[in-house]
This record gives structure tokens, sequence and C-alpha cells, in this order.
């Protein structure tokens, strides 16, 4: 009996009907361990059949996940060709043939367990999930929530997808009614049990199977029923328990267990028929009877499995899984490499480092140092940067120890890239040069090729142009001699971003040639780092139009790769292409998530951050202090120019809206001019120049600044708001004409009213009762100041209709405007309520009583 999930079935049944139209959707059933996830998706499959063919697959939790794991479990893709492949192209058009094979006929593919989903699987579900709006099909996925590794795989399963594709169910526990009713069934009385159990159905489920037996402990309520068989059935139960998932009928035969032993197992309710197998009824199960194994006989099971998958040549993390689990030292020896390069080649880089982490940390003594190396890369492009220098750290010591200069080089090289990952400079600069000098004996090697690139790289993050160009022009011959496409692809990367001041479009012919090669290398690194620099330097350069298609470009490959910090990285800078448009809504709702989530390095969460200091800076937020303090701590590891440049920006900016004293502005901002190289970004010296004479330290402008700054130079304020209207800055425009006569300066206040920069705008009605301009000094209306977040009279109604579930069609009909003004009111209100989504502006707006009875 199925209680209280009949509206989810409903509406499961109505996105099948989209889905047989061809339009199709993701859907995620959300819920603690127990909460009826794999219920639901049975009974919604007996819905679904009668008018979609409906496909199961299932993630496991095993040691060391296998690569794609989805894949191998649906009948779309052969098992030898996901064996055969072995790097990101290959794994993509294995992505695009499921989908072709699934979309032959409308389906419904039932997914279980996403929280032990491997990354490969992770990146279908997103590759399928930004497909699949106008497809036959349905994808319905279970995950759980109450831990913080299920919270982030949901997160990038879901985050990346389409609002309009994807749905989410919570699934609740219980009611009392619901359990009395089910507890009536058995003669018992509910209350008890729903005070027990609180409502979670597997448990209630299982006092029930005791009968009514109360414990607070499922394992009990299990391991109690199991120790019940005899020993034929309970030694058959126990190896099930250290299959993860299903037990295949390969395995059941292998197993030599006869029927009466199968059917005992079965009639306790511990195990179900699931397709071609058997699976214990839920994930808890099967854990509460593995873990009452005792450490003998739990060595001896994996050590049966082991030898058996052995036999049948299985995938090296299946044979991984169990070598792990009968602690066989030789075997992870042997398989955790295998394994590791496997995963790693088709872009699983979390199931590569915990392969590798399976093998290091059982290895008290005589590490490999190139082990430890591999496995500090997968740290480093999973985000754990921590993790990472301290593997890396381990491989030097070694490579140190042995005497081995040339590799001790290398290994400096590296550990330099992940100090400055991990946000601090000097030591990346330390550990860099001594990288040169260990290697410069050992000319004409892809060593010390690679060791020029990093202080080119370096330098180039710096915005040292000539630098730059000199370690970029010491490599580049090495590399072409040793025919390296891979060394050739980080050095165009950083010699094209180098030339953005002096030669842009030679530049950017090379940022594409590192793109080319680096792509034809296999080189998934080199290529996310020459698609955010290119749309970095299209962005320094204000072609914020080009910028935004680069950088959707290149976080598209990143998604798709697994590779989340250049991901993050691109998403901040797409975030200030947005914001110096004047998209602020959207530049809000990309920046957001990046700054949620607390995994990433101060360096690839700098744009993002940056973005919502900004917004709170303009906009009077309360989260102003803390954005700003991670950004002096980031640049406390070591002054670089581009970023220490946006620090002082942005605290000079604060300094004039708050009306601060602005001695400390002023300090940043001159020592901010004495990084900057006389060769560097023209921007950036005229934005210095521009806000210490608004500071009231007026200097005379740098030569060769931008034009919208150099009208202003000659107060030319008409030409300078031109300029910025040309190229698309609305906040700058608004600046410059809030400098100009009473017309301007009141054209300019409703250029940062439209863009709701609130306190902004209030900063400058004080400026002009000083200057005795009347025009514009009273603000907004009553009604808008006294709703408490500065909402205009139109934006209420917009956010009331928003509270009613209506749409942005919906509204507009119902107010008379187009879909495309009521987006705009929609962005305004999330940008001034602190919100990410119209359901949460909504229950800001309720809790604030701001919505119409």
């Amino acid at each position: 009996m199925l209680l209280e999930r009949d509206h989810i079935l409903d509406e499961l049944d109505e996105l099948g009907r989209d889905a047989l139209a061809g339009q199709g959707r993701v859907v995620f059933l959300v819920g603690e361990a127990g909460i009826g996830k794999t219920s639901v998706l049975r009974a919604a499959a007996v819905r679904l059949e009668p008018r979609l063919r409906v496909l199961w697959a299932a993630c496991e939790d095993l040691s060391a996940a296998e690569a794609l794991t989805l894949l191998r479990d649906l009948p779309v893709i052969e098992a030898d060709a996901l064996d055969r492949a072995n790097d990101s192209g290959s794994r993509l058009a294995l992505f695009n043939e499921a989908i072709a094979r699934l979309r032959d006929v409308p389906t419904a593919l039932l997914i279980e367990d996403l929280h032990w989903a491997d990354d490969g699987s992770i990146d279908f579900v997103r590759y399928l999930g930004r497909r699949i709006a106008d497809q036959p099909l349905l994808l319905i996925i279970s995950s759980r929530n109450e831990d913080l590794a299920a919270r982030v795989r949901l997160g990038r399963a879901a985050n990346d997808l389409p609002p309009a594709s994807r749905r989410r169910f919570d699934l609740a526990r219980l009611s009392s009614a619901a359990v009395g009713k089910l507890a009536a069934a058995h003669g018992l009385i509910g209350s008890a049990i729903h005070e027990v159990t609180n409502g979670n159905p597997l448990l209630v489920t299982e006092i029930l199977a005791n009968g009514g037996s109360r414990s607070s402990s499922i394992d009990d309520l299990v391991v109690g029923r199991a120790d019940r068989l005899d020993e034929m059935a309970r030694d058959f139960l126990d190896y099930c328990s250290i299959i993860p998932r299903r037990v295949s009928l390969d395995q059941v035969e292998a197993h030599g267990t006869p029927d009466d032993a199968l059917t005992a197992c079965m009639e306790t309710g511990l195990l179900l028929t699931d397709g071609a197998g058997l699976a214990f009824r839920h994930e808890i199960t099967r854990r509460a009877v593995e873990d009452a194994l005792s450490p003998l006989k739990r060595k001896q099971l994996h050590s049966r499995e082991l030898a058996r998958l052995e036999a049948a040549g299985a995938s090296a993390a299946r044979r991984l899984h169990h070598a792990i689990g009968a602690n066989d030292l030789d075997t992870i020896r042997r398989l955790a490499p295998l394994a590791a390069r496997h995963a790693s080649s088709l872009g699983a880089h979390r199931e590569a480092a915990r392969a590798w982490g399976a093998l290091l940390k059982r290895e008290a003594e005589d590490l490999n140092p190139e082990h430890c190396q591999q496995y500090a890369y997968e740290l480093h492009v999973t985000a754990d940067t921590a993790g990472a220098i301290e593997w890396q750290e381990r491989a030097l010591a070694i490579h140190r120890a042995a005497g081995d200069a040339l590799r001790q080089g290398d290994a400096l090289r590296f550990l330099s890239r992940l100090h400055y990952v991990n946000g601090d400079r000097v030591l990346a600069d330390e550990a860099g040069e001594a990288a040169v000098t260990l290697l410069e004996p050992h000319s004409e090697t892809p060593e010390l090729a690679l060791a020029y690139a990093n202080l080119a790289h370096l330098a180039m993050l710096a915005d040292q142009p000539r630098e730059t160009a000199l370690w970029s022009e010491k490599a580049i011959p090495i590399a072409h001699r040793l025919g390296r496409k891979d060394i050739l692809s980080t050095l165009y990367n950083n010699y094209g971003t180098g030339l953005q001041y002096s030669d842009l479009e030679r530049g950017l012919d090379l940022l594409d040639q590192s793109i080319a090669l680096g792509i034809a290398s296999g080189s998934q690194e080199h290529v996310a780092r020459a698609y955010t620099n290119k749309g970095w330097v299209l962005m320094q350069c204000r072609r914020h139009g080009e910028a935004l298609s680069v950088q959707d470009e290149g976080i598209l490959y990143c998604r798709e790769r697994d590779l989340d910090p250049w991901r993050d990285y691109m998403l901040g800078g797409k975030a200030l292409s947005l914001l110096d448009v004047g998209r602020w809504g959207e530049a809000r709702e990309t920046a957001g998530p990046v700054v949620l989530d607390q995994n990433n390095s101060y360096l690839m969460r700098n744009p993002a951050v940056r973005v919502l200091a900004l917004l709170a800076v303009r906009r009077g937020d309360p989260d102003l202090e803390r954005l700003i303090e991670e950004l002096r701590e980031h640049m406390a590891r070591g002054r670089e120019a581009p970023r220490f440049t946006s620090l002082a920006l942005i605290v000079a900016e604060h300094c004039w809206v708050s009306g601060l004293d602005p001695s400390e502005a002023l300090a940043l901002l001159e020592e901010a001019q004495g990084l900057l190289a006389p060769d560097s970004s023209r921007w950036d010296r005229a934005a210095l120049w521009f806000w210490r004479r608004k500071l009231g330290d007026a200097q005379d402008p740098p030569a060769d600044i931008p034009a919208p700054f150099a009208c202003l130079a000659k107060d030319d304020i008409v030409g300078a708001a031109k300029a910025f209207s040309k190229i698309k800055l609305p906040f700058e425009q608004a600046l410059a004409l809030i400098e100009g006569d009473e017309l301007q300066a009141t054209q300019g206040l409703a250029i940062l009213e439209r863009l709701s920069a609130t306190a902004s705008a209030a900063r400058v009605r004080a400026d002009f009762i000083q200057r005795g301009i009347r025009r514009g000094v009273r603000g907004p209306r009553a009604s808008t100041r006294n709703n408490g977040f500065g909402l205009t009279r139109r934006e209420v109604d917009v956010l009331n209709a928003i509270g009613k579930g209506m749409t942005n069609r919906q509204i507009g009909e119902r107010l008379f405007v187009s879909a495309k003004t009521v987006d705009h009111h929609v962005s305004a209100i999330l940008g001034k309520l602190n919100a990410r989504t119209r359901g949460e502006a909504a229950a800001i707006a309720r809790e604030r009583g701001l919505l119409a009875p």
C-alpha cells in the first residue's frame, strides 16, 4: 500500500503524457534514506508502462565506482563499446548514441540512487537533461539529500539543467494517520509506531514485518529477521550483502545456493526479484546485513567474489571494489592504477581519485612518486586543492631524497600551479622559480619547457605582458622541436593572453590555436584555461557579446568533462560580463551558486565573489562585508595586479556610495596603481584614475586611456555617456551623466533606478541636494519606500502574481505588458529581495507581508 504519494504520481502521469508529445523533462525524487523513493519509482513505472517504454538503471555504492555505470546498466549501449572508450571524445560519442537510441521509442528512464553516481554518469544526466526538452523522454531520478556529499552530487546533476526542463519532488514522511492505516491492516496500533519511526516508511515497514517489535534502529530489525534464517539461507543472504544493488542470476548460479534457501530469503521480505536477479528491499537493509558480518567472513566473501570476477574478466573498478573488501593489497596495487587511469580518461576524475586513494592510503611506505603525482592531479581537477598539495609534496620529497633533479624540478613546477590555484601567489612564485633553476641544465626536455610555460602563466596572470612573452619565447622552440602539442597548447594560451594589449587579433588567434591543440592532444585542462582566457580577453576589451558566447562554449566544455574549478571560474567571468552590460539579475543567478559552494579555492571563486560584492555595494545588500573580506583574504597570500585592482575598485566604490572616510580606499587605489605594468590594461588604469578622482584625489589622467574616460577627462559628459552607451556599459554611463548638468544628472539617476542600484541612487540624490538639483531628490514614491525593499508599485504587482504561481506570459496578459517586460521586472525583484528563484522571492514576500491577501 503506497500512501500520501498520489499527488506526485499524478504529476508524473502528466509528465509522461508530455513526454509522449515530445516534451521531455528530468524529475528528481529527493528524500532521506528509507523515505520511499524506490516505491514511488515502482508505482510510477506501473502507471507509465501502458504509454511509454520503461527502462531502469541504478548507481552502486562501490568503493571505486566504474565510469559510466548508468550506461552499463542500460540496454542501449554494448558493454564492449564502453570498455573501448578511452577519452572524452569517445565518451561524448557514447552519450550521443545513447540519446539517439533512447528517443527511438517514447521512453521513461528511471534511475535509482544518484547519490552514488560516478562522475561520468552524472555528466550523462546533465548532457541528456540539457537536450531533453524536445525529446519523447521522461527521466525520473531518485536521490538522497540528508548529507553534504549527496546534496553536492544532486546539485551537480540538477543545477546545470534549464529550469523549464527539470522538476523536483521532496518526499515527506508519513503522517500519523497514514501509519495508523498501515498498522491497522496488521492489527497493530499506529500511534506508537509513528512515535518511534517519525513516519519513515522503511522503518514503519520493518516494525510491521516484525509484528510491531519496537526499535529505533533498522539494523536491529533487519538483522533480527536475518537471524531467523537457517545456515544455508543466511550464508546466501550474507553473500548478497557484499554486492551493491543487484545480484545477477549468474552470481546466484555461481554461488550454488539451493532453491529452498533462496525462497526462504525472499519470504523474509529482505530480498526481492529485481529484473534479471535479486536485490535487497533497500540499500539500508543490505548495509545492515553487511555490517553484521564478522571481519573474517567479510574477507572470505569478497575474496571468493574477486576470484570469480577475475576469471570472468570483469572491469578493473568492479574487481577493485572486492579487492578492497578483501583487503588484498597485492591485487589493489595491480588494479587501482588500471581503474584510476580508465576513469580519468573518461572524465570521471572523482572515481579516479578514489581508486588512487584506495591504493596510496594503504601504502605505509615505499610510495610510488608517480602514483602520488597522479593522485594529486585528480584531486586538483576535482577541487580538493589542499589534498593535491599534500600528495604532490610527498612526491617531491621522494624525488628530493633520491637526488633526481629532473623529476624534482617537474614536481616543483606542478606544485607551483597548485599553490597558485590555492590562492598563494608567494609560494607559487617560489616553487616556479626553483623549478626553472633545477631544470635549466636539462635543456631540450619537456620538463624545462613546462617550467618556462608555468612562469609565463604566472606572469600572464599578474598582467605582466613582457615577462609573459619572455618565458613563452624561451619555451615555444623547445616544444616545437619535441613535437609536443600539449605543451604548445598551454604556451599559446599564455602568450596569446599576454598579447591582448599590444596585438589583440594575434592574441585571439593564438588562443584559438591553443584550444585546437588542446583538443587534439586530449589536454582538457589546457582547453579549459584557453576558453577562460579568451572569454576574459574579450571581456577586458569590452567586446561583451563575443565574450558571453565564448564563455558559454567553455562552460559547456567544462561541464561535460567534470572540470568544475574552471567551470566555476568561467561562470564568474560570465557573471562579470552580464553585470557590465546591465543584466544584473542574470549576473546574480550565474554567480550565486559558485559563491554558495564552499569547496572551491579563493582563485576559482574570485570573479563570482566580485560580482556579488559589486551588486551588494550598488544595492546595499547585507553580505557586502563578508564578500569584501574574502577578497582581502585572497590578496593577503600575495598581491596580483588584476585581482588586487578589482578589490581596490570595489572598496573605492563602497566608500563613495556609503560616504566613508576615503583614506583607506585611496591607499588601496595607489597600491593597485603601483602594481600595474605600464603596458597592462588601459581599462584598469583608467578605472583607478576615475575612482581616485571621484574620492577627491584628482590627478592627471594616464596616457592612452579608453575613449569614454578620455571624454570625462575633458569634461565632455555627452561624449563620455555616448561612448559608454555604444559599448553597452549602462552603469558607467550613469556615473558619467551624474557629473553633468541637471538634465544629464537626472538621466544618470534614471539609469541607476532602472538597474535597481538603490544604494548608488541614494548617494546620487544626496549629492543632488548639495548641488541644488531638485529633480529626482524625492526618490521612489511612498509605496516603493514603504515596502522596505525599494520595490516599485509595478514590481509589487508582479510579485503578487508570482506568489499565485503565474507564468511570465500570464502575468503579462494580466498587466497588459509583454512577457519580456515581465522578465525584466522579475530580475529586478530577485535582486532587491536577494532571492535566487521566483519561489524564494514569493516566500520572502509572504514572510514580510508584501503579498496582497
